[in-house]
C-alpha cells in the first residue's frame, strides 16, 4: 500500500467537509424553496361565518310563545303562523297599570297579521291584545256637604294618580265667583260664574240652594297639587271608555234629575243656564259586560251603572268631564 502523506490526508478531509457542507446547503435551500412555494402559491380564504338563521318570535306578555326559522329566507306563511298559535297563545292576561288592573283580550287574526308583516327579515312581534275590563282603584269618599260633591270627586280622581289631597282642602283651594247668595230676581238677577269659580255656599244654604263649580276652575286647582287633568268636555262616551280602558279615571258632572233650571247674569254679563241637579261622580272602571264602575260622593258610594243611564245623565248637564 503506497504511503500517505499526513499533508494529503488533511487535504482530502477538508475537500469532503467542504463538499458535505455544499450539499446540506443547497438541500436547506431546496427545502426553503419548496416551503415558500407552497406559501406564496396558496388560495386558502379565512372561513365565512354562517349567516344567522332567520327568526320569527311571537310573544305574549313577557312570553315566547312562537319561535319559527323562516324557510329559505321567505316571508312568514299565514296559514302556518295561524295554526301554531292557535293552541299556543293564551286567550288573555291581566296587566297592572298605575293604579288600574286591566283585563285583555287577545286577538288570534289580528295577530297573525302582525306577525306575516314582519316579512322575510323576521323578528320579535308582541301579540295584538284589547282590553275588556278594568279596575282603578279609587277610595269611596262621601261629599262632607250637601253642595261640596266636587271637591270630594276631585279627591277621589287625585288618589287614582297617587295624589291624595282632602276634599276640605280642595274646596277652600276652589277659586269664587260671585257673592254667596244671588242679586236680585227672576232671569236678571246676578250671580257668579261657575266656569270661573265656585258659586253659592258648600253647606247648600241661602236663597238658591246651591249651586257649584265647574271643570276649568277644578282643573286648575289640580294644577296647583301637581296634577294636569285633561278636559274632555264634549267628547263622545267612547272617548272616555277608552281612557277607562287604558286605567285613566274620569271626573263627570252629571244631572241627577232633569231640573230645575234656572237663569242668572255674571258679574261679567255672562248668561249663565244651569240644571240645578248639577252633581259630579268619578268613573273607575268597565265591567266585562261593558257595566261602568262608579264612584258617587253623594253617599259615598262604589256602584256599577249601565252605560246608557251615564250618558242620559252625562248629557243633561253639557257633557263636561275631567280626565285623569
Amino acid at each position: 500500500m503506497p504511503r500517505v502523506s499526513h499533508r494529503s490526508r488533511s487535504a482530502t478531509v477538508l475537500r469532503r467537509r467542504r463538499l458535505t457542507l455544499v450539499a446540506l446547503t443547497a438541500a436547506a435551500a431546496g427545502t426553503f424553496a419548496l416551503l415558500a412555494g407552497q406559501r406564496v402559491g396558496s388560495s386558502v380564504q379565512p372561513a365565512t361565518p354562517a349567516a344567522a338563521p332567520r327568526l320569527l318570535e311571537v310573544t305574549a306578555g313577557d312570553r315566547i310563545v312562537l319561535r319559527t326559522r323562516l324557510r329559505d329566507g321567505g316571508a312568514p306563511d299565514p296559514g302556518r303562523v295561524r295554526r301554531a298559535l292557535a293552541s299556543r297563545l293564551p286567550d288573555g292576561i291581566v296587566a297592572s297599570r298605575g293604579s288600574a288592573r286591566i283585563a285583555y283580550r287577545y286577538d288570534l287574526e289580528a295577530t297573525v297579521t302582525k306577525a306575516v308583516a314582519v316579512g322575510q327579515s323576521g323578528g320579535r312581534v308582541g301579540a295584538v291584545r284589547d282590553a275588556v275590563s278594568v279596575r282603578i282603584v279609587a277610595p269611596v269618599i262621601a261629599q262632607a256637604q250637601a253642595n261640596t260633591c266636587e271637591s270630594a270627586a276631585l279627591s277621589i280622581l287625585l288618589a287614582t294618580t297617587g295624589q291624595a289631597v282632602s276634599q276640605e282642602r280642595l274646596q277652600s283651594e276652589f277659586p269664587r265667583s260671585g257673592r254667596l247668595d244671588p242679586v236680585g230676581s227672576g232671569p236678571q238677577r246676578t250671580w257668579g260664574d261657575p266656569d270661573r269659580g265656585y258659586v253659592g255656599r258648600p253647606d247648600g244654604q241661602g236663597v238658591a240652594g246651591g249651586f257649584g263649580i265647574y271643570p276649568g276652575p277644578v282643573a286648575a286647582t289640580a294644577r296647583r297639587f301637581g296634577r294636569d287633568l285633561d278636559d274632555l268636555t264634549g267628547v263622545s262616551p267612547q272617548r272616555l271608555y277608552a281612557r277607562l280602558l287604558h286605567g285613566r279615571a274620569v271626573m263627570a258632572w252629571i244631572g241627577l234629575s232633569d231640573g230645575p233650571y234656572g237663569q242668572w247674569v255674571s258679574p261679567q254679563g255672562k248668561r249663565i243656564d244651569v240644571n240645578f241637579g248639577e252633581h259630579t261622580i268619578v268613573l273607575a272602571g268597565v265591567t266585562r259586560d261593558g257595566s261602568l264602575r262608579i264612584v258617587n260622593p253623594l253617599r259615598g258610594t262604589a256602584e256599577l251603572w249601565s252605560r246608557d243611564r251615564f250618558e242620559a245623565a252625562w248629557q243633561l248637564l253639557g257633557r263636561r268631564a275631567l280626565g285623569a
